[in-house]
């Protein structure tokens, strides 16, 4: 395992950072570590770029960054992404107004550099300002009729519950509707995975699937942990994920990565 990995590529939320949403203790001298042999680290979350751009920048750690759930992927170094898929929000109309109809629901449409949050609950801009570094508001769906969008990510504070059900009548064969996180579900194109990212990411560098390590805990991360690469859930992940793979890692506040890269000779 140890001679045969090139990539390792962890969701964010959930995976890589702890219940606090913090980097594991030594993150920067780790990917550098890797690096030095030869091993590149991704992250692939559906984070904004902007925001995982800015953080990573600040700690001057060279990691590939799909963002956006597979909408955009970028190379560590390079200013601007070279994988990207948009869709027009006009194909979202008739799921964006019955997000609009949800008491608390929040529909962040997501562009490649900005980020659009409706204004109707500023109660929620707290936690919408922890995933989108550069954000505008709207009120009316007239005002951003013109825009493409990587994906519509609806905040709300029972999205399994409430929201989810609400807006998963709406899935159809080019549309998926996903519970991306317990406050979160995300609406995009079913061209938009972050497998299909990962798979440009691979291609870029002339990996194949056994070079490639994958860890994720939510739906967003389904299909990037299959297609032969070596899949690990987080012993945190929904049950749908546990039952993609038999490789289970300890959970995220239990610093689950690392202690996985640790037993497969990876990291020391």
């Amino acid at each position: 395992m140890r001679d045969t990995i090139r990539l390792i590529v962890t969701d964010m939320d959930g995976t890589l950072l702890d219940a606090a949403h913090q980097l594991p203790p030594g993150f920067p001298e780790i990917v550098m570590g890797l690096r030095q042999r030869g091993v590149r680290w991704a992250i692939a979350s559906g984070r904004q770029l902007a925001n995982l751009k800015k953080r990573f920048d600040a700690l001057s750690v060279p990691v590939e960054i799909i963002a956006e759930n597979g909408a955009l992927a970028l190379c560590a170094g390079e200013d601007e992404p070279f994988f990207c898929d948009l869709t027009p929000v006009t194909r979202f109309t008739d799921i964006l107004t019955a997000a609009l109809a949800v008491p608390g629901a929040t529909p962040v449409l997501c562009g490649a550099t900005c980020a659009w949050v409706h204004n109707a609950y500023p109660e929620n801009f707290t936690e919408v300002a922890r995933y989108f570094e550069k954000t505008e508001q709207w009120q009316t769906l007239a005002e951003v009729a013109h825009l493409d969008l990587c994906k519509i990510a609806v905040y709300h504070p029972d999205a399994a519950g409430t929201l989810h059900p609400a807006l998963a009548p709406f899935e159809c064969p080019d549309v998926r509707v996903i519970l991306s996180g317990p406050n979160w579900v995300d609406v995009q194109s079913a061209t938009i995975d972050k497998r299909h990212a990962l798979e440009a990411v691979m291609q870029r560098f002339g990996y194949t699937p056994q070079n490639v390590m994958v860890f994720g805990d939510y739906l967003n991360d389904a299909g990037m942990l299959q297609g032969g690469v070596h899949g690990v859930a987080m012993g945190n992940a929904l049950p749908e994920i546990l039952a993609l793979t038999p490789y289970h890692a300890r959970p995220n506040t239990q610093n689950g990565v690392i202690n996985y890269l640790q037993t497969m000779g990876l990291l020391p």
